[in-house]
């Protein structure tokens, strides 16, 4: 059994409060509200926020917040976004691009978004919502999200809420246009690209250049390196041939490189920590067959789980270090993922209309900043700098807060103990359904003529 909501959380209250020239009072109160309970441990679930605040707030005000209410998800998602302009100032860093799915029941036939998709983690079809996401990060501590797009399937079967129809676009299309909206409409500077292989097609990588950008990106082993030969090739009839090189996959081509370098991390004397090697790394200028220019090509293995991957820049500048260090920042968005399904339970909003999952989304991803400037926030305090914690460690402090909270008010309201008796109480039992017994409803002759055949 949880234990109740004692107040809202004040950094909610004054972080959230960017949102209040969109929102009426009573709006703002229950997206507070919502925000509160999920982080003090309420699932995604309208019924457990209602009991986590003692059903002061009902279920269906909080429904109707969330799918009916007179408000622009747009407008509030471009208030969030001058916020952390105006919070980080931000000049440069990285867009992070990645995909997640949620996972729903085959009972989820109505809510928005969710289809037929295939999951790569467990090799079969799932009923799920797949949600393409754009990342900002510095490198740093400063990191936030910036927006997200829904991927339809091209011929989806699903009948949506309310005759909407859905729109197909692929997965880079949808990230072109969240960058280039990042760029255009929310002021974000341009910022270099790291995404896995699952972008790292032509396409995308001819939308990133007609827009300037650098980018770091793991490829896929399926593409193969253009390799000139020595000396000019010929035709039958002696004539120059128009390719003068042929196709070798990634690991052949790699062969003929000797250059190896050993990336990890250095000794520490001060800690006793030894030097550990993490990666092999060769790194040649090469032109790729399905990819138009010249790009920088990192062969990158692990020496301990015997794994090979394959990053691809298009600054030719860049040394092996500073292209494998760069694409270690898309590790942030991972734990965005994490923390968003495991602590703000992303996956269980079963909400059904357009608006109530978008807003769902949204909110667990203002979460998100919020709990990172509060942590930037603990760590700066005072005169001296202390270590940053993990987003979990901030979020049982606030839950701990929400205890001492819940004592003092326990002490002092009698009318509040009453009341959470009487909550918990009414939740305890619930009855089995009867079983239905089992009779012969009627009887039927067989027809002989098709017991013959």
């Amino acid at each position: 059994m949880k234990i109740p909501c004692a107040k809202e959380l004040p950094f909610i209250v004054s972080g959230l409060s960017f949102l209040q020239p969109e929102l009426t009072g009573i709006q703002f109160q229950n997206l507070t509200l919502i925000a509160t309970a999920l982080i003090l441990g309420a699932k995604f679930n309208l019924t457990q926020i209602s009991i986590m605040w003692l059903k002061d707030k009902s279920v269906s005000a909080l429904s109707e917040f969330l799918s009916d209410a007179k408000i622009s998800t747009y407008e509030m998602q471009q208030l969030y976004l001058m916020h952390v302009q105006h919070k980080y100032k931000i000049k440069r860093g990285y867009f992070i691009i990645d995909d997640t799915m949620n996972h729903h029941t085959k009972l989820c036939r109505w809510i928005h978004g969710a289809s037929i998709l295939f999951d790569h983690v467990t090799n079969n079809n799932q009923n799920a919502t797949c949600v393409v996401f754009l990342y900002w990060s510095d490198g740093g501590s400063k990191k936030c999200f910036i927006d997200f797009r829904i991927f339809y399937q091209e011929k989806s079967k699903m009948k949506w809420r309310r005759g909407k129809k859905s729109v197909y676009k692929k997965k880079y299309e949808l990230a072109i246009e969240m960058i280039e909206h990042a760029i255009d409409k929310s002021g974000f500077p341009p910022c270099t690209v790291l995404a896995d292989s699952w972008f790292c097609v032509e396409p995308f990588i001819k939308e990133l250049k007609r827009l300037h950008l650098s980018y770091v990106l793991e490829i896929s082993t399926k593409n193969k390196i253009r390799v000139c030969y020595r000396k000019p090739k010929l035709t039958k009839t002696k004539k120059i041939a128009k390719k003068q090189y042929h196709l070798l996959i990634f690991s052949e081509y790699f062969k003929s490189v000797t250059s190896c370098l050993v990336c990890g991390f250095a000794a520490n004397k001060e800690t006793g920590q030894k030097e550990k090697a993490l990666y092999n790394v060769k790194i040649a200028t090469v032109r790729l067959n399905s990819i138009p220019g010249k790009h920088r090509l990192i062969q990158s293995i692990d020496p301990a789980k015997l794994t090979t991957k394959y990053l691809l820049a298009n600054n030719l500048t860049w040394e092996a270090a500073k292209i494998i260090s760069v694409y270690s920042y898309r590790w942030v968005i991972e734990e965005f993922f994490r923390n968003a399904k495991q602590l703000m339970d992303m996956e269980g909003a079963t909400i059904r209309s357009k608006q109530s999952v978008t807003l769902a989304l949204y909110l667990v991803s203002w979460i998100d900043f919020l709990l990172h400037d509060e942590n930037s926030k603990q760590s700066t305090a005072g005169k001296l700098t202390k270590d940053s914690l993990t987003i979990p460690s901030i979020v049982r402090q606030l839950q701990y807060e929400n205890l001492l909270a819940l004592i003092e008010r326990v002490r002092k309201d009698k009318k509040f103990v009453r009341r959470w008796s009487e909550v918990a109480r009414a939740t305890i039992i619930r009855k089995r359904k009867k079983v239905s017994k089992f009779v012969i409803l009627r009887k039927t002759k067989e027809n002989r003529e098709k017991r013959a055949a």
